[in-house]
């Protein structure tokens, strides 16, 4: 079809004129501004819209756009205006407000900042409806370029797919939204500290309050080091999560003392990672500690749980200062860890998957198998080593049998019995 200007040109001022596009292919009719005055420029993209027409009658209107006016927000409001649809953070408020999704959790901040980030990355004015997965697999692949681990990057992934699922079941609801593939994490996270080290970082956390300020001065440091010790010391004991640790308040911790029990109660499920609540046995370290903080004296408690006044952040921050002065530089060597360094060491001593999967309050055997697989070979190995010990054993004790049986001392008297 011909093209025409569209516009009023005015005396006296510059021509703003442009190209209007009108094309019909196969029954379908299209108008959209070329976004141009060059008119052989606005002839090449009429005829680009008809090869894309011809080779896929479904193509999107705002695919055509993008295609006319190689202009990502152009694309997106086309969509918005085609569907009357939600924004990519329209659709994140949904679910923060959503109290079955997002309203009400613990890590609602953590959430906020992957939102920040996805939407940093794929535009504030991005429409819902316009994702596909193929750009989705290019954020998940830029993101490994940048050298994030697989389940750093599972963590975005995760947050988009939440959203992609709740907005298929909305009432406006995109049925056609991708859906997401986590990455295989072949090797997630499992540094377990060895005593040697243990010993170490609990030291140089303990030295930190005796840190003292440098020649250049510097603001006054806060000797708090020994409260974040204690809370280490429970964690690597129990295997809590550093948020559970936190939120431990006095009515959790159990004491029965009759048969001298110590339990903790993670019971408030709105505040477990899987909502899944255990009680934790208390043993060792944790129960001196724990000893300590009861026998304060009310004035230096906090009225809420024994580690009511100590912060997450805070307790980063000592944890690092503590590795850099030990020397460690694995990056795996985080907070968490203590928790992997609880769980290697129970599957060690009692092998018993079960045990140490209930203990740590995963929701099946697989996640606790899938994440200690490496605990298990070795236990494997050192039962293989055992068992052929254990043949060594038998094989010398019946040798030694047979020695006996056949040595000069052993004679058999006139009724065929062996005698010595």
């Amino acid at each position: 079809m011909s093209l025409e200007l569209k516009g009023k040109l005015k005396p006296g001022q510059a021509d703003r004129r442009y190209y209007m596009i009108r094309v019909q292919v196969d029954g379908r009719r299209e108008v959209m501004s070329s976004g141009t005055r060059d008119r052989s420029a606005a002839l090449l993209k009429e005829q680009d819209i008809i090869n894309a027409l011809r080779a896929n009658p479904n193509t999107s209107k705002a695919d055509l756009v993008a295609m006319t006016r190689g202009d990502t927000s152009l694309r997106h409001k086309a969509v918005l205006r085609q569907s009357g649809g939600v924004t990519l953070p329209e659709a994140f408020a949904r679910c923060f407000a959503d109290p079955k999704v997002w309203r009400g959790i613990r890590a609602r901040r953590g959430y906020e900042s992957l939102c920040k980030e996805i939407e940093a990355y794929f535009g504030g004015d991005r429409p819902i409806a316009s994702f596909r997965l193929g750009e989705c697999d290019k954020f998940a692949t830029e993101l490994l370029d940048k050298g994030l681990a697989p389940s750093t990057v599972n963590k975005r992934l995760a947050c988009l797919s939440k959203v992609f699922n709740v907005m298929r079941r909305a009432e406006d609801g995109y049925p056609n939204l991708p859906v997401l593939t986590m990455l295989d994490d072949k090797n997630p996270r499992t540094y377990s500290a060895s005593l040697k080290d243990e010993q170490a970082l609990f030291a140089a956390v303990a030295g930190l309050d005796d840190t003292r300020v440098g020649p250049k001065g510097g603001p006054p440091r806060k000797k708090d080091a020994y409260k974040y010790l204690r809370l280490f010391k429970v964690l690597v004991e129990t295997g809590m999560r550093l948020g559970e640790g936190l939120r431990i308040r006095w009515e959790d911790i159990v004491v029965d003392t009759s048969d001298d029990t110590w339990l903790i109660k993670v019971h408030r499920r709105h505040e477990i990672k899987n909502k899944k609540a255990k009680t934790i046995p208390v043993t060792g370290m944790a129960r001196d500690v724990l000893t300590e903080l009861l026998s304060l004296p009310a004035k230096e408690k906090h009225p809420v749980g024994p580690f009511g006044d100590l912060r997450k952040r805070r307790a980063q921050h000592m944890w690092t200062a503590a590795k850099e002065v030990v020397g460690i530089t694995d990056k795996e060597c985080v907070i968490h860890s203590l928790r992997h360094t609880l769980a290697t060491r129970l599957l060690k001593a009692t092998g018993n998957l079960v045990l140490v999967s209930t203990w740590l309050g995963h929701t099946s055997t697989q996640t606790t198998s899938a994440t200690y697989a490496h605990v298990e070979s070795d236990s494997l190995i050192e039962g293989a080593a055992a068992l052929t010990k254990l043949r060594g054993t038998l094989s010398d004790s019946l040798q030694a049998s047979r020695d006996r049986d056949t040595s000069p001392e052993s004679t058999l008297d006139t009724s065929g019995n062996l005698t010595a």
